[in-house]
């Protein structure tokens, strides 16, 4: 009787583990739908882009960069871009929509390319306040949540 009641005892515990995980899950996602903007700088340009997070029926998110702007730091006509002039705003446009799989054990949201099968991540911090990204040639972009 003794080892039935302690049993029922570990079932509890797990039952509430998992409970809770399973909520904190549902309370992250939520506070992950928004929309996300970064600046940044090299050398020539300075960059401001937006990233918009939507939640989707199936648990999944998309994800958008919604907005893509640079400025040149310094007049040059000789450029092979849109930034020649310093100090105007160039907007580059969307890019398309990705698909992001939430990974709660380490609150990353993965991207995985269905042709390559590699996996692109996001970072999630601060309870989804902060997301941290690593985009072509290894620059690390940091996107705070502003709605």
């Amino acid at each position: 009787m003794k080892a039935l009641g302690n049993k029922g005892i570990y079932a509890s515990l797990v039952m509430c583990v998992l409970f809770a995980a399973c909520t904190s899950s549902e309370e992250l996602k939520k506070s992950l739908v928004g929309k996300y903007a970064s600046e940044g700088e090299d050398e020539y340009d300075s960059f401001r882009d937006t990233l918009e997070i939507k939640l989707r029926d199936n648990g999944h998110f998309d994800v958008q960069t919604i907005a893509h702007w640079s400025a040149a730091k310094m007049d040059n006509p000789l450029r092979p871009n849109k930034n020649k002039v310093a100090g105007d705003w160039n907007n580059y446009g969307p890019e398309g929509v990705e698909v992001a799989m939430l990974q709660t054990s380490d609150t990353t949201l993965r991207i995985t390319d269905p042709l390559t099968n590699e996996v692109k991540r996001i970072f999630v911090k601060s309870q989804g306040k902060t997301l941290e990204r690593t985009v072509r040639g290894g620059v690390r972009k940091i996107y705070h949540k502003v709605e």
